[in-house]
């Protein structure tokens, strides 16, 4: 059985030198499957929450994959 959160869109960035970037735009899969760089965070896979700005950390992000 396919973990259907798998799918969700979320948002990633990166901190840089001159303030946060946007990586790009991809479900939850392919973001787990970047290198893990500490730079990195991730919207929050509730798109209500992703709106208002919540990020959650690499961590976080494979924690919503576990659930089903």
């Amino acid at each position: 059985m396919e973990n259907k959160r798998a799918n969700c869109i979320i948002e990633v960035s990166a901190d840089g030198v001159n303030g946060r970037y946007a990586v790009g735009i991809m479900n939850m899969r392919q973001a787990l499957d970047l290198p893990e760089m500490p730079s990195l965070s991730y919207t929050h896979p509730d798109p209500v929450k992703a709106a208002a700005g919540i990020v959650v950390s690499r961590k976080e992000l494979a924690g919503f994959m576990a659930c089903r």
